[in-house]
C-alpha cells in the first residue's frame, strides 16, 4: 500500500479539498504571515489561513517535478523526472518521462498506473481506505489537520527562502506509517514547492516542484489514458484486498 499511494497522498497535500458549495470562495483580504510584529505561532497561523486562501483560488496546476527516493537497497538515491496536472475539484495527472515513463491519473477514489516500459497497467480503487489514510496526511482544504495529528516545528526563514515545516507524528498508529514530513511553501505562491516523507524503516521520498503554472486552462484529454487494448489491467481493491486481473 505505501509503494501504491506516495502519488496519491501527494497530490492531497499539494492541492484543496473538494468544498462545500459556495464555500470555496477566498477571503477578502489575504492573510499575510509577512506582517512584522507577529509571533512564530501568530505567523504559523497566518501561514496557514494564507494557504487556505490560495488553495480556494485554485482552478488548476501545472509544474516540472523531480522525485528522489533513498533506501538502504538503493546504492544511491534514485531520481524521476515529470510532469504534474491537477484540475478541480479532483482529477490529477503524473507523467514520468525519465527513467521509466510512467502515466498516473487520480480521479476520486480511483488511481490507474500505466507502466509504458513494462507494457501493463494497475487500477488501484482505493475507497474507504483512502479515506482512512488520507484523514492525516491531507493538508489541504485545511493545514489545522495536520496540527492535529503531527507536532509541528515551525522557524521564520531566511529572506528569499521558503517557509519549512516539519512534521513528526503525534500517535503511534500514524508513526507506524510515516515517521516524519517535511513541507516547504513558496513565499509568493503561498503553495507547496517541496514535500520529503520519511518511512519508518528510514526510506525517503522527495518531491520538488519548478515552473508552477496555476489557472491555466487544461485541456479535459490531459486526464484520460488511452490504454492499448493489448494492455492488461490489474485491479487492486484495497478496502477488500483483493488482486484481480482480466
Amino acid at each position: 500500500m505505501t509503494a501504491r499511494l506516495p502519488a496519491a497522498l501527494l497530490a492531497l497535500l499539494l492541492l484543496p479539498a473538494v468544498p462545500l458549495a459556495g464555500a470555496n470562495r477566498p477571503a477578502a483580504s489575504a492573510p499575510d504571515p509577512e506582517a512584522p510584529g507577529l509571533t512564530s505561532s501568530q505567523r504559523l497561523s497566518a501561514l496557514i489561513e494564507r494557504v487556505k486562501w490560495e488553495q480556494a483560488r485554485l482552478e488548476s496546476l501545472e509544474a516540472d517535478f523531480v522525485q528522489e527516493r533513498a533506501s538502504e537497497f538503493l546504492a544511491r538515491p534514485e531520481a524521476s523526472h515529470g510532469r504534474f496536472f491537477y484540475s478541480r475539484p479532483d482529477r490529477v495527472r503524473w507523467e514520468y518521462v525519465d527513467p521509466k515513463p510512467i502515466s498516473m491519473v487520480i480521479h476520486g477514489d480511483e488511481m490507474v498506473t500505466w507502466f509504458r516500459d513494462l507494457g501493463r497497467a494497475e487500477r488501484v480503487k482505493v475507497g474507504r481506505v483512502s479515506a482512512q489514510v488520507f484523514k492525516y496526511l491531507n493538508a489541504t482544504g485545511s493545514l489545522e489537520s495536520l496540527m492535529d495529528y503531527f507536532a509541528v516545528t515551525f522557524r521564520t526563514p531566511v529572506a528569499g527562502q521558503p517557509y519549512q515545516l516539519e512534521l513528526e507524528p503525534r500517535y503511534p498508529r500514524i508513526a507506524k506509517r510515516l515517521a516524519g514530513m517535511s513541507l516547504w511553501i513558496d513565499r509568493e505562491l503561498y503553495l507547496p514547492v517541496r514535500v520529503r516523507y520519511v518511512e519508518p524503516n528510514g526510506d525517503s521520498t522527495d518531491y520538488r516542484f519548478e515552473k508552477l503554472r496555476a489557472n491555466a486552462p487544461i485541456p479535459d484529454s490531459r486526464f484520460e489514458l488511452d490504454l492499448p487494448k493489448d494492455v492488461p489491467v490489474k485491479v487492486v481493491d484495497l478496502d477488500k484486498g483483493r488482486v484481480s486481473a482480466p
